[in-house]
């Protein structure tokens, strides 16, 4: 008899994940039926699709709040499509608000389900509470990081340390002379990548100043070019309404390959600080929140760090640039510093001590075929 699995991946870095961990399902067992919520890459990989990342990737409690309606209702959608597919498992990628409520809701309503969660919540950072949650709940907690499983040591799941699949997966898609050759880029100019995030609100927060910036070194340094590789997850269109004009040179399918080519990075905090890391280029973490969601942020986050780069690291690879220092003055004074070459040469040795947090390549074929045997 097929079996079927549910995934669902709630934001870009899930879909990356998740892909590649499909694959990996895929190759070992073609006729399991996988259904779920995933965004370009993980969708030929699904059987059938519930929804897409873009219907959930929602960031912050303001912006939860308000979007609460819409996601409830693809909420009920995935747990009747559950029932209606018979599911044997259920594997959950990060997103954790949403997943945990929906583990806790399979738990209720199909106990013979199994319950996978692939990317351990940053409960380290806050919400310890939903340690327990977690704990008791799930059947299987893949974890990324390898301080994470001690966590949960007393409770029933099995907690375990995989490695980060960024280890494997953040390579440059192109060599350098291509990437200029495609973008009409000059080689022998500084380039300086912007990453402002992969949803529309981080574009609306973060892009207008960095765009500012870019507009304002016109002027003050007209050498310096500026690419953005624009997530699967955005229309081109719409990151470019938010360019106000700026010389910004957008691209597809080049994510890595921009940051591997750039002399420096402006990157909005999260899995993108990690694989900026890992390809070695010096950046600097910037994000921008609701101010109601930063204040209660800061009342509740217990780590000395907001970006992911220097929570692996332990200490400041990176600087952190937040709220209010997310300005055209301040973003440039960084820049500037970035791209001086003796500064530079320091901190991509910095860099280099992440990659030794992450653990060995071949993440998504250890939790593959720990899956397959619990299935």
């Amino acid at each position: 008899m097929t079996q079927t699995l549910l995934v669902i991946a709630g934001e870009d870095s899930g879909d990356l994940h998740g892909a590649e961990l499909l694959r990996e399902l895929k190759a070992r067992r073609p006729e399991l039926r996988i259904i779920g919520v995933g965004g370009p890459r993980m969708a030929p990989l699904l059987d059938r699709k519930l929804a897409d990342v873009k219907d959930l990737a929602v960031v912050g409690f303001i912006e939860v709040i308000k979007h609460l309606p819409r996601l409830n209702r693809l909420f009920n959608q995935i747990l009747a499509a559950a029932r209606e597919e018979g599911i044997s498992a259920a594997l959950l990628i990060d997103y954790p608000g949403f997943n945990l409520r929906l583990a806790k809701a399979l738990r209720k309503q199909l106990p013979a389900v199994t319950l996978h969660q692939y990317v351990c919540p940053q409960v380290w950072a806050w919400k310890k509470g939903r340690i327990p949650d977690l704990g008791r709940t799930l059947d299987t907690l893949y974890c990324l990081f390898d301080f994470e499983p001690e966590l949960f040591r007393g409770y029933p799941v099995d907690a375990r340390f995989v490695g980060h699949p960024l280890v494997e997966l953040v390579q440059p898609e192109c060599d350098r002379d291509t990437f200029f050759r495609e973008t009409g880029l000059d080689p022998a100019k500084p380039l300086v990548a912007l990453l402002p995030g992969s949803r529309m609100g981080e574009i609306q927060r973060l892009l207008p100043p960095m765009a500012a910036l870019a507009v304002r070194w016109q002027t003050i340094r007209p050498e310096v070019q500026w690419v953005l590789p624009v997530a699967p997850t955005l229309d081109p269109a719409f990151v470019r309404a938010h360019l106000d004009g700026a010389p910004v040179t957008l691209v597809q399918d080049r994510t890595y390959a921009a940051r591997a080519c750039a002399q420096a990075a402006l990157v909005a905090s999260g899995t993108a600080t990690l694989e900026t890391a890992l390809l070695g280029t010096p950046f600097a973490i910037v994000y921008r929140l609701n101010a109601l969601t930063y204040q209660m942020a800061k009342r509740i986050v217990k780590v000395p760090f907001f970006g992911l780069a220097n929570v692996v690291a332990r200490r400041e690879v990176a600087p952190e640039l937040l709220q209010d220092e997310v300005n055209p003055e301040r973003l440039g004074r960084e820049l500037t510093r970035l791209l001086d070459p003796a500064v530079a040469r320091g901190i991509r040795a910095e860099l280099g001590e992440v990659r030794g947090h992450l653990g060995e390549p071949g993440a998504a074929g250890r939790v593959a075929e720990d899956l397959l045997g619990k299935l």
